[in-house]
């Protein structure tokens, strides 16, 4: 089974992925290096500038979907189990990989979010630290807007939605539950 944890930046994708691949004892990924592989092979069409409007983010995830793809096919040949994790698939590759592969997913996204937040929330990813401020508040501007995107998109393709914006320990309990229940129905 490839658990696939989608949705909009600082929305707590890589801890979930953590909890969830500790309770099942296997690996996870972010696409964050895959993507950054991609770039440092200097491949065509590779995302180089944050655009958080919804046809960017959808062109974007059309453009990376065969990466993924191959990916899921290498990690599937290789492991029962795996957790990937990214801002970089939306529903609708979720649905063209769930043709091929059994794969449970479930998407995050902040409902609200403050510069203040965002220093601290949820706060695993030490690259944000350093972004110039102005970046900063850029994406503080986006992330509701990316996640409202998202999750109209996760209710289209009937796949799971949790808001992280309001009691973050509680909903990730519940994105947990969300992927974990994933094992009693096998």
């Amino acid at each position: 089974m490839i658990y696939l944890i989608g949705g909009a930046p600082r929305a707590g994708k890589s801890i979930l992925a953590q909890c969830v691949a500790a309770r099942l004892k296997t690996g996870w990924i972010s696409t964050d290096p895959l993507l950054e592989l991609l770039r440092v092979g200097n491949v065509a069409g590779v995302k180089t500038e944050w655009n958080a409007e919804p046809t960017a983010i959808a062109a974007t995830a059309e453009w990376f979907f065969p990466y993924l793809e191959r990916f899921i096919w290498g990690v599937s040949s290789l492991s029962e189990g795996y957790v990937i994790e990214g801002v970089d698939f939306l529903p609708a590759q979720v649905a063209q990989l769930a043709a091929q592969f059994q794969v449970r997913s479930v998407f995050l996204g902040c409902s609200q979010m403050t510069l203040e937040r965002f220093e601290q929330f949820p706060g695993c990813s030490p690259g944000y630290a350093h972004l110039p401020d102005e970046f900063k508040r850029q994406i503080v501007h986006d992330v509701p807007r990316w996640s409202m995107f998202i999750q109209q998109e996760a209710r289209r393709f009937g796949y799971p939605y949790v808001d992280m914006g309001h009691n973050f320990s509680s909903r990730l309990s519940e994105a947990v539950a969300i992927l974990i229940a994933a094992l009693s129905e096998q």
